[in-house]
């Protein structure tokens, strides 16, 4: 008998009803993180300022020469260090002569939730502070390259060349 009418066994209602609960396992898991995938940066975030303002020596992981070439500008950036409440590293910035703009700036920056602020002077002495656009590293341990993504989706690539220090005569042995 094995008409229209005649229910099926128990097993078949079995056999679907487990992919129907790992179904609704998995939509559940993607609600849940969809809606706390914004927080999870923010918590790294934190864990990494909280890392870096406890130190008791210098935090020297983006310390070094980045070159811009598409732009020709170079960075040297120094170790950042705790001074007070106040967390700082030498900055300083200029354009090659391949630049369409000709500038140059040397201050301060520090680095917070994936951005940089820098305060400084231009070549004319004139007070420049701004906050760069989200910035990314390719390893955060040893950072090569440095991409920061402006509001129109444009990228600015700089490549690390060498150690602050080694373009420093003061660091060089005799």
């Amino acid at each position: 008998m094995k008409g229209k009418g005649r229910p099926q066994g128990k097993g078949f209602d079995y056999v679907m009803a487990v992919p129907m609960a790992v179904l609704l396992v998995v939509a559940a898991m993607t609600v849940y993180d969809y809606r706390n995938a914004p927080f999870k940066g923010a918590h790294a975030g934190a864990r990494t300022e909280t890392y870096s303002a406890e130190q008791s020596g210098p935090f020297c992981v983006m310390e070094g020469v980045w070159h811009n070439w598409e732009e020709d500008e170079t960075i040297t950036l120094g170790c950042l260090e705790v001074k007070g409440n106040v967390r700082d590293g030498s900055y300083s910035s200029a354009t090659g002569p391949r630049a369409t703009s000709d500038f140059s700036m040397s201050g301060t920056y520090d680095l917070d939730s994936g951005s940089m602020q820098v305060i400084g002077k231009d070549r004319e002495g004139r007070d420049i502070k701004f906050t760069t656009p989200p910035m990314y590293v390719d390893d955060t341990e040893y950072p090569t390259q440095m991409i920061f993504i402006d509001k129109s989706g444009m990228k600015s690539l700089y490549i690390w060349k060498s150690a602050a220090t080694a373009e420093s005569p003061a660091h060089h042995l005799d």
